[in-house]
């Protein structure tokens, strides 16, 4: 039985990356879903005694000046720093009734800035909440599913305009040496209704990231990174049209956490787009701080 105490290699249950689809921002800061998870994301406990809570902070800063062509190559575009903080709490518990699973659930507040050859957009984006639910099939191994709802009620210049749901399974291993963790899921977007802008059917995102990390020491764990995610095009929701077309990129990366203590960890990556087309090339760094009490 995992405790509370173990918990800290985990916690994160998958934040969206909540960036803004507004016009001055389309493309170019576009990001992988879930891209912020860390290793042993989901390495979550069952039957455990007392509800516990989850502080986690997760920070990412991407900066490119190149972007996926059509075909698969790589062009010169302005510059575009794109800065998202992810606040999240999340809340565990048990069932007596129902052993050897676990639920959990959680809030998570985006905040939002992109700097590039217009002016600065920044403010509190749209936020997620959800449950996430999951058994362990073996001692070394565990299964769930998460579904979170984002509503749009963040800031004009950063919100997404559009309810969408954000669904997966997830799965974590377990060895002395290893560990291997990952999800796999899907965006549902309704339609987008910005003020001043024609209303758009968006795209669904299909997404996966996968995180191997190495047990090298009680204190650090290094951990290489794989993240893709597809999405479908968008059109205008009257008259037709091709809105936004569709996109997908693939990611690989390198990092390192550091166990501070049983109840506190930060994460440090770097990632960098290694195929794709029609999207921002990915050069980011990626930051996670997580804290149990």
């Amino acid at each position: 039985m995992r405790t509370k105490s173990t918990t800290i290699q985990s916690l994160a249950l998958g934040a969206a990356m909540l960036i803004p689809l507004c016009a001055t921002t389309n493309a170019i800061a576009s990001d992988i879903t879930f891209a912020v998870i860390g290793p042993q994301e989901y390495n979550l406990p069952v039957n455990f005694k007392d509800p516990f809570n989850v502080f986690v902070q997760y920070g990412e800063f991407n900066s490119t000046n190149q972007a996926w062509s059509p075909s698969g190559g790589l062009y010169k575009t302005p510059n575009t720093d794109l800065f998202v903080g992810l606040s999240k709490y999340v809340r565990f518990w048990t069932f007596d009734s129902i052993p050897n699973v676990g639920f959990a659930y959680e809030v998570i507040v985006p905040e939002v800035m992109v700097t590039g050859p217009f002016d600065a957009v920044k403010g509190i984006g749209d936020p997620l909440t959800g449950p996430a639910v999951w058994f362990k099939p073996t001692k070394d191994t565990t299964l769930g599913l998460q579904s979170f709802v984002q509503i749009p009620i963040g800031q004009t210049e950063v919100s997404n305009h559009y309810w969408a749901n954000y669904s997966s399974i997830f799965f974590d291993w377990q060895s002395p040496l290893l560990a291997f963790t990952g999800n796999a899921g899907a965006v549902f977007r309704s339609i987008q209704s910005a003020p001043g802008s024609l209303r758009v059917n968006e795209g669904t995102t299909l997404h996966t990231n996968l995180r191997l990390s190495w047990k090298a020491t009680t204190f650090w764990e290094p951990f290489v990174a794989f993240d893709w995610q597809t999405t479908g095009g968008a059109n205008y929701a009257y008259g037709g049209g091709v809105a936004a077309l569709a996109n997908q990129e693939t990611a690989l990366g390198a990092g390192v956490m550091a166990h501070f203590s049983p109840v506190a960890s930060l994460t440090l990556r770097y990632s960098r787009g290694v195929e794709g087309y029609n999207t921002g090339l990915t050069n980011a760094g990626y930051l996670k701080f997580a804290y149990v009490w």
